[in-house]
């Protein structure tokens, strides 16, 4: 089992940076970089397959689909 580790990095300013190995977020940004570039942009690539993207105005969400109900 692989552990796809994401690192959600925010300043007070209100940008930030995300860096994960999680091939499906890295589609999701990737996808909003290329929708929104004035918000999202993808900076660089890690040999172990990481991403960091810079995020302007950055608000974080959490969605009640990721999590299961009973």
């Amino acid at each position: 089992m692989f552990k796809l580790e994401t690192m959600i990095y925010a300043s007070e300013d209100g940008t930030g940076s995300v860096f994960t190995l999680n091939p499906a977020l890295q589609k999701q940004l990737d996808a909003l970089a290329a929708q929104h570039p004035e918000v999202c942009q993808r900076k660089a690539k890690g040999e172990a397959g990481g991403v960091t993207y810079s995020i302007s105005d950055m608000s974080l969400a959490i969605s009640s689909k990721a999590f299961p109900t009973s």
